[in-house]
């Protein structure tokens, strides 16, 4: 019944003058004016886009933000390049080429003394390879993974590290000690605290140098407990190790 009513009002609607129709729509409207236009308002606040400004604000801060990272990316890339070119400039690496790495992890603690450097190449590198941090030697690659380009380097300090190192006009040979320290034993002759340590090439290893490389300081020169004719050195890098940010594997070809 109820769906008969509204057939027959539908058609009298339908055919009805259009004056009349006209009439009926603009009470309806009049009516219902009030929740018609709350109805509007939320409709039309919910499909009107931001304001233009707003738009150009943000887009404006992301160009400033996006201008600010690629100046930082250039500083980074710029001192690294001065970096590699200083140490290519220095005489004693004529024919040598340099992998520049990112420190990732170091371990200074007990007589673990190692770090991961995420490498940019892996090309030449190897173990035994001598690792330059403030250009002086740090350590040796133990260990290179080409796959992810990252390579482990054994610090000078590590119990398990040793070198060929020359102090005092004497070659000897130089173990890690742990806790950021290295140690020469038995050395023939007594030298000075503040005495320079250099680093050999260690063919051997795999460590080619074309000249040697300071590697640390004497710290302690104390005679041995069981021989007293000869010394004992404690020696300290001379660069703070904790602080690198980046090192430089030296890649030198042995001779034939």
């Amino acid at each position: 019944m109820l769906f008969t009513w509204f057939m027959l009002t539908g058609l009298i609607l339908l055919f009805a003058p259009h004056d009349f129709t006209g009439k009926f729509q603009l009470a309806f409207v009049h009516i219902f004016r009030w929740p018609l236009s709350i109805g509007g308002n939320v409709a039309l606040t919910a499909r009107t886009p931001p304001s233009v400004e707003g738009a150009k604000q943000r887009s404006e801060a992301q160009y400033r933000n996006y201008v600010e990272n690629l100046k930082q990316t250039l500083d980074e890339q710029t001192r690294k390049l001065e970096k590699l070119s200083g140490l290519y400039n220095t005489f004693v690496w004529e024919g040598a080429d340099f992998a520049l790495a990112d420190v990732i992890i170091k371990t200074i603690d007990g007589s673990r003394n190692e770090m991961t450097i995420n490498c940019r190449k892996t090309d030449g590198l190897m173990k035994g390879q001598y690792v330059l941090g403030d250009e002086s030697v740090i350590g040796t690659i133990s260990e290179v993974f080409p796959q992810i380009a990252k390579a482990d380097v054994k610090l000078v300090t590590d119990s398990t590290s040793w070198i060929p190192v020359e102090v005092a006009g004497i070659k000897t040979i130089m173990t890690g000690s742990g806790n950021n320290a290295a140690k020469i034993v038995a050395l023939k002759k007594e030298v000075k605290v503040e005495e320079k340590v250099f680093a050999l090439k260690n063919l051997k290893e795999g460590g080619f140098l074309d000249a040697p490389i300071i590697v640390g300081k004497v710290v302690r020169c104390e005679r041995n407990t069981q021989m007293a004719s000869v010394w004992d050195l404690t020696v300290a890098p001379v660069c703070d190790i904790k602080s690198l940010e980046d090192v430089a594997v030296i890649i030198i070809n042995p001779p034939k």
